[in-house]
């Protein structure tokens, strides 16, 4: 599994920063934009789905709201159970799901 960089959106007219990317500015309704990397985070909200329609014996899913360096929150999936406070590094693999890592 190939992994890339996860982008933030930084609107060139007001300096606001999205994830994911939008047509316009919700702050200032801009339509100029600029990318920059967000490698990583603080965790600020853990949970653990167990039990999935149609994924029977498919494991635990760990996902963690990640508050990034640039400012957005990003939902991102964990291979472990991550904790409230950690650093992590975040990252998109090939299918476009943002993984969240300890650094």
């Amino acid at each position: 599994m190939s992994e890339t960089a996860l982008a933030i959106q930084r609107c060139n007219a007001c300096g606001e920063a999205v994830f994911p990317a939008r047509y316009r500015c919700p702050r200032c309704g801009a339509a100029h934009w600029s990318s920059e990397p967000a490698a990583g985070g603080t965790v600020e909200e853990c949970t653990v789905v167990r039990h999935r329609v149609g994924a029977e014996g498919a494991g635990d899913v760990y996902l963690v709201s990640v508050r990034t360096q640039a400012g957005p929150v990003v939902i991102a999936r964990s291979e472990t159970a991550l904790r409230v406070g950690d650093p992590v590094a975040l990252a998109i693999d090939d299918a476009m799901r943002v993984w969240a890592r300890v650094r």
